[in-house]
């Protein structure tokens, strides 16, 4: 019943296991700090730094001040008749005095607006869109110099996402094309300032093959130069900067001429019209190719695109940033726009010869396959409003992997039927440009299923960080063996990666209908896959976690993950918030630091019963149990379930039954992790998940197979058993507490979907918030024979630290 969640984050200490406590982007490359015995992760510290001299415009009070004192007298003009002058003067000029007032507040408002927070940069960008382009006589046709022009003027505004389209490109050209650091070290000692010389790697791995970069619309060089710090540029043996500007390919090859890197090649051309030069050799692959900025500002757009089909590479990668505008109705929600900044986005760059319409996107995504996808928002240019660009990454149409038909034997008729029901989901989606799972580039959809991307705007965040239900209870009871394909609700993932880390079991179903929880789980695959246990908790979305991410999971994490504390994140998050703050306002944040880490269990209760339990356990928390809202809002128990509770006792005794023999009979510092992390807000080395211990971490990465067993699916359970699971495949199907939730017809569907998909001996189990759930008997109805695994009582009131019973079916 109480809120199930796990996560990540947190770094480590001599012998400790890394914290999930401080996920933020802002901190990529910065190892987390870690606190006392346990790991946390410190991200909210601010730099100081030396005083500096206030701008004029800083002054805001004194102006505020002086534009009141001024405006007053014209407003009483209009109703103050003694005021003689000030009447003379509105004659004189022939409107009141309030009106001139507001004239002086507009007047007030745009000097502040435009004098604060670089606002040079805002009236250039508005003189270059809205007065320069009607100062010259325009041209017939496309005039190259014309474009220059407008190219050089636009240079001057803000571009955001270039980093981040280059850490994507790069984190996906590192699974095909490596680069051995360390012998490129000792093959140059001495280098100048940045170090990457221009050596190719295949002269130090004997390879044949030859790696090319097309930069299109490169500019100054600066993309080039900034790709240095993610995917060093002595990779490539040509780099190609094609732009139609002369005065920025003059700073670029001044640039590069400054760095020694004679491996770029600066081209000032149309890019319609580029060709690699003989010179070259017809052997280079075009292992990248980028535009930034640049597609939007092509006015023949197509068949440039379609020469770019002809010239990447089957492994290479292409990466886009631009502006953009959505059709009126996206099939990718997360893209979509009000149709008031479809319009007025599209008028205000189309002044510039900025062309922002959905059809180049479309045609990008109709040419490539999608590998990644991030539509943001530019909100650094004018205060309120935000400019939409878009990032993304493709490839090749081509260059699958092995066919899984090829892998699977001819006598494993389980594997045929699964790959079956597979293909059969894939024709229940919507047919989106993504790359499969069969893709040399589609790692990101190496555990996440198709789904309806319709699913996206019903859930804005997740419930559970971390799962709350035990699973070393679990197993006690699972008898789980590696042999064993199993079914269970995503929640936060913690459950399912305890299961594939102790024992390993063929196959893993992880379903969730709420896309947001699945993403919890990919984020944590994703850090197993990526990176070593030193560095599990540091969140390097773009450069290591996003190849293991499907689309819609990178976009959300990109999008959400600039919080300091994982688990203050989610609905559960709320109640912990809320614990946090009363223990802050009533002074007892020291009392829980003292109980979390006593030494002993009677050390522990006697700080709760005396100092926390008076306070917790009193009226205010009784009436957030009586509120609907809050039940599901914040620890994911609905109406439902919590009517079952109340029938077997009250809110309070429900509470307290739990709460006691918790303090009494376990040890929070050392043997309860779930109710540490919530009072603590981390993990200790001694009490933390078996995958979050270098031991329990290396079983998972150095066994592929363990985590190729995942399968996540953003479905129901009905539609997942109906669609994707063989008749008799499963046997072991954990579906922790949420038949509470359901009415009789939704339970007798679910269970009957689970009759028909579990395997004879095979078992079914369920947790119940009340002690004889009523669905027991369904089970019975469907060939369970059911037993209780744990029913809480008066000789043993403590269960799984949260629910009052526990339940197994075996079908007969």
């Amino acid at each position: 019943m109480a809120p199930r969640t796990r996560s990540k984050s947190g770094s480590k200490t001599d012998d400790s296991v890394p914290s999930v406590a401080g996920l933020t982007a802002r901190n990529a490359h910065v190892p987390s700090a870690h606190v006392g015995g346990g790991v946390s992760v410190g991200v909210g510290a601010k730099l100081k730094h030396a005083a500096k001299k206030r701008s004029l415009f800083q002054y805001k009070r004194v102006y505020f001040y002086t534009l009141v004192a001024v405006m007053v007298p014209f407003i009483a003009a209009d109703w103050v008749p003694a005021v003689g002058n000030i009447k003379n003067f509105k004659a004189y000029v022939g409107i009141s005095g309030t009106q001139v007032a507001v004239l002086l507040a507009v007047l007030a408002a745009t000097a502040v607006t435009f004098g604060t927070a670089g606002g040079s940069v805002y009236l250039r960008f508005a003189y270059n869109c809205f007065i320069k382009p009607f100062l010259k006589k325009k041209t017939d046709g496309l005039d190259s110099s014309e474009h220059q022009n407008r190219l050089e003027a636009f240079y001057e505004g803000l571009l955001r996402g270039r980093s981040t389209m280059l850490k994507l490109c790069a984190a996906q050209l590192a699974q095909f094309y490596p680069c051995p650091l360390a012998k490129l070290e000792n093959l140059s000692p001495t280098h100048s300032v940045l170090p990457s010389p221009p050596i190719s790697p295949s002269l130090l791995a004997s390879n044949d093959k030859r790696y090319a970069w097309i930069d299109i619309g490169g500019g100054t060089g600066a993309n080039i130069e900034m790709m240095n710090t993610f995917f060093p540029i002595r990779n490539f043996d040509k780099v190609y900067l094609v732009d139609i500007t002369p005065s920025l390919c003059k700073i670029a090859e001044e640039r590069f001429k400054r760095l020694g890197w004679t491996n770029v090649s600066v081209i000032c051309m149309d890019a319609s019209k580029f060709t690699i030069p003989k010179e070259d050799g017809e052997d280079l692959e075009i292992a990248l190719m980028t535009m930034s900025y640049s597609l939007s500002m092509i006015e023949a757009f197509y068949p440039i695109v379609d020469g770019l089909v002809n010239v990447l590479s089957p492994t290479g990668i292409f990466g886009v940033v631009d502006f953009y505008v959505s059709s009126k109705r996206s099939s990718d929600p997360t893209r979509q726009l009000s149709w008031l900044s479809r319009w007025f986005w599209s008028i205000w760059f189309d002044a510039d010869n900025i062309y922002l319409h959905p059809c180049r996107r479309d045609y990008l995504e109709h040419k490539f396959k999608t590998v990644k996808t991030l539509n943001g928002k530019n909100r650094g240019m004018f205060p309120g409003t935000a400019i939409p660009y878009y990032i993304w990454i493709g490839a090749q149409h081509g260059a699958e992997l092995e066919s899984i038909d090829e892998k699977i034997d001819e006598n494993d008729s389980i594997a045929e039927e699964e790959e079956t029901a597979r293909n059969a989901a894939l024709a229940t989606v919507p047919k989106l440009p993504h790359v499969s799972s069969d893709h040399v580039h589609g790692q990101g959809l190496r555990w996440r299923q198709p789904f309806d991307p319709a699913l996206i705007p019903r859930f804005s965040t997740y419930i559970y960080a971390f799962a709350w239900e035990d699973p070393r209870t679990d197993l006690e009871f699972l008898d789980l063996t590696p042999d064993d394909r199993m079914m269970i609700i995503t929640s936060g993932g913690c459950n399912a990666l305890e299961y594939a880390c102790k024992v390993g079991p063929a196959r893993i179903h992880c379903v969730d209908l709420n896309p947001c929880q699945n993403n919890m789980l990919e984020l944590k695959l994703a850090g197993i896959s990526s990176l070593q246990y030193a560095d599990f908790w540091r969140f390097v979305l773009d450069t290591h976690f996003s190849p293991y991410l499907s689309p819609y999971a990178y976009h959300f994490w990109k999008e959400t993950a600039g919080f300091k504390n994982l688990f203050k994140t989610g609905c559960s998050g709320l109640a912990i918030r809320i614990f946090q703050f009363v223990a802050k306002a009533r002074g007892l944040a020291g009392a829980v630091e003292r109980m979390c880490n006593a030494d002993t269990i009677e050390e522990q209760w006697n700080v709760w019963e005396k100092e926390i339990r008076p306070h917790f356990l009193s009226k205010w928390l009784i009436m957030l149990l009586n509120n609907d809202r809050f039940l599901w809002g914040a620890l994911g128990v609905p109406p439902a379930q919590m009517q079952m509770l109340l029938e077997e006792g009250s809110a309070y005794d429900y509470v307290v039954n739990t709460f006691d023999p918790i303090i009494k009979q376990s040890h929070l510092r050392d043997d309860n992790y779930f109710y540490y992390v919530c009072l603590m807000l981390k993990y200790t080395p001694q009490n933390a998940p078996s995958y979050l211990t270098e031991e329990g971490f290396n079983a998972l990465q150095q066994n592929p197979s363990r985590l190729d067993a995942f399968r996540i699916h953003t479905r129901t359970i009905v539609e997942v058993l109906k669609d994707e699971v063989a008749d008799g495949e499963l046997t072991r199907v954990i579906l922790m507490d949420h038949l509470d939730w359901f009415s009789q017809e939704d339970a007798d569907e679910e269970i009957t979907a689970v009759a028909r998909k579990t395997a004879k001996g095979g078992r079914a189990y369920w947790r119940s918030a009340g002690k004889y759930p009523w669905y027991n008997s369904l089970f019975e109805e469907r060939g369970f024979k059911v037993s209780p695994c744990q029913i809480r009582d008066e000789n043993q009131r403590y269960i799984d630290r949260c629910t009052a019973s526990f339940w197994m079916g075996e079908k007969i």
